[in-house]
């Protein structure tokens, strides 16, 4: 009885130990930390370059980049630096790419437009909030073929001008000798030349109360490459034959750039 119960208890503190000790089994562990989804963005900035009569705004004066041996106006005159010109950004209320206040007939102006997106992107140009304005009647005005109105003349309220049936615009793609944008080593890319088969946005005086153009109509392939810069170029001329039906008056519109992401978006709306 006696090694029946000592047996009993070598088997007790026997199971006691297996019981109270630690086991080993093959395993393993594989851990992913910091999983993370982020939005990307299109981001448009735009800069502009701005010529007048074949003059750029250099130091505060219009210099002749083409031939400085041939003076014209406005040679030598003061012009405003930021006036048409600066390097990329966001657009706000101090981005004009046009503020010309004494045209004449015969004046013309070159404004090359650089636009940059960091992502793939439709893009379409939209010229709106067109005014076109009779500020006075100068006599010579009135006796033009197209008389001058003034709705309120005793408050000099302005009607509808003639500028804007006059002045002429070509809007288009200065991309160079290769259609599409490969960047400045494509020959003539840039350079703010109408020249090569360069196609047209727009050829002719703005008319309604606003177009919209969209650049896949014009591109060999119909976006805006992120990373990469796509150039335009607008030339406009107040031709030589104007009459006095434009004196005193003006002409002014809002220049927008829309831009909508392309992947996942085979017809853009623009917002609409």
């Amino acid at each position: 009885m006696k090694k029946i119960l000592l047996s009993l208890a070598i088997v007790l503190v026997v199971a006691t130990a297996v019981a109270g000790g630690t086991l080993s089994f093959f395993s393993d562990t594989e851990t992913s930390t910091g999983n993370t989804f982020t939005a990307g963005a299109v981001d448009l900035t735009v800069d502009s370059t701005q010529y007048y009569n074949g003059y750029a705004c250099q130091n505060g004066i219009w210099i002749n980049v083409y031939n400085p041996d041939h003076p014209q106006y406005p040679a030598g005159l003061p012009c405003d630096p930021a006036s048409g010109n600066w390097q990329a950004t966001d657009l706000g209320a101090e981005h004009q790419f046009f503020n010309f206040s004494d045209l004449k007939p015969g004046d013309s102006g070159v404004t090359g437009i650089s636009l940059h997106v960091d992502n793939d992107a439709w893009m379409r140009l939209v010229i709106k909030d067109i005014n076109d304005l009779d500020n006075s009647c100068t006599e010579p005005e009135e006796e033009s073929s197209d008389s001058c109105t003034v709705v309120l003349p005793e408050l000099q309220t302005p009607g509808a001008g003639e500028l804007r049936e006059n002045l002429q615009f070509s809007f288009w793609l200065d991309e160079g000798e290769t259609p599409g944008f490969q960047g400045l080593s494509d020959p003539g890319e840039g350079d703010t030349i109408l020249n090569y088969d360069e196609p047209y946005i727009l050829d002719q005086t703005i008319s309604g109360s606003g177009v919209a153009y969209n650049l896949s109509d014009y591109l060999l392939y119909p976006y805006l490459v992120g990373g990469q810069t796509a150039y335009l170029g607008i030339w406009w001329y107040l031709p030589l034959e104007t009459g006095n039906e434009v004196q005193t008056d003006s002409m002014n519109a809002t220049v927008e750039f829309q831009v909508e992401q392309h992947r996942n978006n085979p017809t853009p709306s623009f917002g609409a």
